[in-house]
């Protein structure tokens, strides 16, 4: 499950250090505080809102990287440049 997803994402940025991840789970009802900075403060409630949520963690320095797993599935990459 995603429940660590954000808090990888958050701590890799307070440490600046690189990081990878593959968002999964977006879990609405355990993490309700998520909203969509982009549109309106709704909710995040869908793999592609979960996936731009975690893009727009991204400082104003550095923007984060997309990739994909040579698999079928869930095979989205977020990753900071720093890799």
């Amino acid at each position: 499950p995603d429940q660590a997803t954000e808090p990888i994402v958050t701590l890799a940025l307070r440490l600046n250090v690189p990081f990878a991840i593959v968002p999964c789970c977006v879990m609405p009802s355990l993490f309700p505080n998520r909203l969509q900075r982009r549109y309106n403060n709704d909710p995040v409630r869908s793999y592609s809102a979960f996936c731009q949520y975690l893009l727009d963690m991204a400082s104003d320095e550095e923007e984060f990287e997309v990739g994909y797993l040579p698999f079928v599935g869930r095979n989205k990459v977020i990753y900071s440049g720093m890799i």
